[in-house]
């Protein structure tokens, strides 16, 4: 039963730290798993959790992804702080008697959890309806909307525990939290300061400016400048559509990029990985980045989760041909024009922007 169920009253940091520290206590190894191809925030909290596992309750773990480490920085965090992934499908399942998801939750398109693999402890910052029914029997539940970044739960839970981090950990939990929330400038709660705070004497300054600005290969770049050849303006709606694209993350971070763009309000990009058509959204300050994805996305088949300004998704396709792709994409930007009360006859190019 989780133990921080069916409780209206807040919890206390000590009393949530303790409810993780009892779940892992006793426990043989630990398994990690977030999202297939984890971000910053993804790896920092999976390295912070297991720091807590070993220092707050003496117990082993290994951390597993079933995608791939993508976008250079990401690389770049794994070389520069020695992170060790294990291919999920190398591993022997039975070696482990407890399973955690990190910066995700059952029932998330982006996530693979084995058939036959119970999940005991659930760590993340998303809203997500399609997980509630699953986390019902979930051991362990810590899922706070309202934090920026989900490294900032993990680290909460190290400073109540009293465990000093090492530096690698300390480091990565850093970047997590930095990347999720902008430089703690974008859905930043008391919390994510107060961990910052922890986190930063224990901090690998150099190594994370290695990790902030690693070396870009030139097909980066030409991702990149086909992307903007892609974008189409409306009143205050920025709209990408990639097509097929290398990776989810030059998805995220076209959106990012987007949003910098003087007056505007919302942005809505999207591209085709094999037949997963991924989806980001980012919103100025104060708006609902999740429950725009959800118009946007109306019904088709996929999920999605956000908080604050930010959200994703990922719609699956029976098939991944260009006139199925073509009629997606046109669905999705009426719905979200629709959401946002803009005329869909007004679009422009970058081409048409005066300087």
């Amino acid at each position: 039963m989780n133990p921080l169920a069916n409780t209206q009253e807040p919890t206390s940091l000590r009393a949530r730290m303790e409810a993780l520290r009892a779940v892992l206590q006793g426990r043989r190894r630990l398994l990690v798993l977030t999202h297939n191809n984890p971000d910053p925030d993804s790896l920092g909290g999976a390295v912070g959790l297991r720091e807590f596992a070993r220092k707050a309750a003496g117990v082993d773990s290994r951390f597993a992804i079933t995608g791939r480490i993508l976008r250079a920085e990401n690389q770049a965090m794994v070389r520069e702080l020695d992170i060790e992934v294990d291919r999920l499908e190398t591993l022997a399942l039975g070696e482990f008697d407890c399973v955690a998801l990190v910066d995700t939750q059952p029932g998330f398109g982006h996530t693979c959890v084995p058939p036959a693999v119970g999940v005991d402890i659930v760590l993340d910052h998303h809203l997500c309806a399609e997980a509630a029914p699953s986390l019902r029997e979930v051991a362990f539940v810590d899922v706070r909307p309202e934090v920026g970044a989900t490294s900032s739960i993990v680290a909460g839970h190290l400073q109540a525990a009293g465990v000093t981090p090492c530096q690698e950990v300390a480091t990565a939990l850093a970047y997590g939290i930095k990347t999720d929330t902008a430089d703690l400038s974008r859905n930043v709660s008391d919390l994510d300061l107060r961990a910052y705070d922890f986190l930063f004497p224990y901090v690998d300054r150099q190594r994370l400016v290695a990790i902030c600005s690693p070396r870009l290969p030139a097909a980066y770049f030409q991702a990149l400048k086909d992307a903007l050849g892609k974008v189409r303006l409306y009143d205050g709606v920025t709209l990408c559509s990639l097509g097929r694209t290398t990776s989810a993350e030059m998805v995220a971070e076209v959106a990012d990029l987007l949003l910098r763009m003087e007056g505007v309000r919302a942005v809505f990009c999207g591209g085709l990985v094999g037949t997963s058509y991924y989806v980001s959204v980012r919103t100025e300050m104060g708006a609902d980045a999740w429950g725009l994805i959800r118009d946007a996305m109306g019904d088709e088949d996929g999920t999605c989760g956000g908080h604050g300004s930010v959200a994703g998704g990922t719609i699956q396709l029976g098939s991944a041909d260009a006139r199925t792709l073509k009629r997606l994409e046109r669905r999705l930007e009426r719905n979200i024009l629709r959401s946002m009360g803009v005329s869909g006859s007004n679009a422009a190019v970058l081409g048409d922007v005066d300087d």
